[in-house]
């Protein structure tokens, strides 16, 4: 594959995946993670994409994102998908013990289940707002194998400084610590609390290349770990034609681009919408920073509002969905305008 590739168009004219239409029969779905707003890929390329033959081992898509975080390439894996990853982490580590805070994304659960991962949990606390307490995670870290922990956390929407992260990972080198960085680069600006560049042994660093540019499934992810025997297990569990040539292709095309529309886009709703949802008696905001954030809903408000926004069309994400919250919990994507105006107006019906 040719290193020489053709450059994505950056002003900012941006493609929506939902076209942020106002028919009210639309369905919207306000449970994603991933922005509504595209990068834009011209069509050609993706035509010569499609054709393009896969690179073993995706070789210049690593020499790129080495070059990109300034790393050797021989720490950097590309999978196929974050899903992938997730998998082949659990099957390292299987038959061992995994600490997983609770709540936590559901993957996590699914895949350290699948390959008979002793779970145990750290539970976040409401009455806290699920902040994590730290002296109490130290403890729990002295005798696991793994954690796994999004930066930031899925659901509460907490986000962790690289110092805070460093100094928990330096101080528990028994530990193996999976950062999942996938929605990280739409909130942290400039890079500065990415774990990719502190290599170590017992560190692994999970990033997507397309997700947070508005194409799911479109590129491959990529880990970064100091770990030789897991890279070693790796470069057996992903095969050398893994990653396809049509993948490999729009990963080189996205390396290198800023979502920086995205992360407007998102520092816009974020403060045009929470202002107006903190007026709500029966709606609880949980701090965050993360492309969505997590609610809490009063008994009084629960039923009807469930009720209402699915007569709306808007599929949203609940507490069910997620061990360690309560029914009347609400993740809620920050990345969908019309959306969050259809929900704002649910509100306001149900509060006259």
């Amino acid at each position: 594959m040719s290193k020489k590739v053709q450059q994505l168009s950056i002003d900012n004219k941006m493609v929506s995946n939902h076209q942020q239409d106002v028919d009210p029969d639309k369905i919207i779905d306000l449970g994603t993670r991933i922005p509504v707003l595209r990068t834009p890929i011209v069509s050609e390329l993706l035509t010569e994409a499609a054709h393009s033959l896969p690179e073993p081992y995706a070789q210049t898509l690593r020499e790129a994102l080495a070059e990109q975080w300034r790393i050797p390439e021989q720490n950097v894996v590309c999978c196929p998908s974050t899903a992938e990853a997730y998998q082949a982490i659990a099957e390292y580590f299987r038959q061992t013990s995994v600490l997983l805070p609770r709540p936590c994304s559901s993957a996590y659960e699914r895949v350290t289940t699948l390959c008979r991962l002793r779970q145990i949990s750290f539970d976040l606390r409401q009455e806290e707002d699920f902040q994590f307490n730290e002296s109490q995670l130290k403890n729990e870290l002295a005798s696991v194998a793994l954690i796994m922990l999004g930066n930031p956390h899925n659901p509460t929407g907490q986000c962790f400084s690289r110092k805070t992260l460093l100094s928990l990972i330096d101080d528990n080198p028994q530990t193996c610590f999976m950062i999942d960085e996938s929605d990280l680069a739409l909130v942290d600006l400039d890079s500065t609390n990415s774990l990719v560049p502190t290599i170590r042994p017992n560190l692994i660093v999970l990033r997507t290349l397309a997700e947070f540019h508005g194409w799911p499934g479109l590129g491959p992810s990529y880990l970064v770990t100091g770990n030789l025997d897991l890279l070693a297990f790796l470069s057996k569990r992903f095969s050398a034609a893994s990653i396809s040539g049509w993948l490999q292709q729009i990963g080189l095309e996205l390396v290198h681009q800023e979502p920086t529309v995205q992360r407007e886009e998102l520092a816009d709703l974020r403060q045009e919408i929470l202002p107006q949802l903190q007026c709500h008696s029966h709606l609880k905001i949980v701090p965050g920073n993360a492309p969505y954030n997590l609610f809490q809903i009063t008994s009084e408000l629960l039923a009807p509002l469930r009720e209402q926004c699915s007569a709306k069309n808007l599929t949203l994400r609940w507490g069910e969905h997620y061990s360690g919250l309560a029914d009347n919990h609400l993740r809620i994507s920050l990345q969908h305008r019309e959306g969050l105006r259809r929900f704002l107006s649910v509100l306001k019906q149900l509060e006259r």
